[in-house]
């Protein structure tokens, strides 16, 4: 398969932010176990078919562009042997508003959570395993990020 150019899968037009053309492998993702491959799936065969995307979001932390948006669409496109890629540069004040949004709505979920397991501890039971899930696929992404010395 031929590499694709950021060109045909990410339309910069649909950033608040401004964007670069980077190489992509300068793009750090520390969560790179997307958690729905179905969805990475659809991504990849949308791009292949030449959907366009939002570019994928990045805060650059000195010398690095770590992934702040878009874990999926970068996996699907990392899937097509790309070398650059579009992203939208986020600032740190974007970076924490988004950060305050995913908290908030997180505490909605938990208390959903509650609520439901008072009438229907089975459907409760499954919102905690989704969410159980997910942070284990945070802490086991994280995890291969550290090295430990002994």
């Amino acid at each position: 398969m031929s590499a694709v150019s950021p060109h045909d899968c990410f339309d910069s037009s649909a950033a608040r932010l401004p964007t670069r053309v980077v190489p992509v492998a300068e793009v750090i993702d520390l969560l790179p176990i997307p958690h729905a491959p179905e969805v990475v799936a659809r991504y990849r065969e949308a791009m292949l078919a030449q959907r366009r995307f939002p570019p994928v979001s990045v805060l650059p932390v000195g010398r690095w562009l770590l992934l702040a948006d878009g874990h999926k669409r970068l996996t699907a496109y990392r899937s097509l042997s790309p070398e650059t890629i579009v992203v939208e540069v986020w600032t740190l004040r974007r970076w924490l508003s988004d950060q305050w949004r995913q908290a908030r709505d997180n505490a909605s979920k938990n208390a959903a959570i509650l609520r439901t397991g008072v009438r229907n501890p089975a459907g409760a039971a499954r919102m905690l395993g989704t969410t159980l899930a997910h942070w284990w696929r945070v802490a086991r992404c994280l995890a291969g990020r550290v090295r430990f010395r002994g």
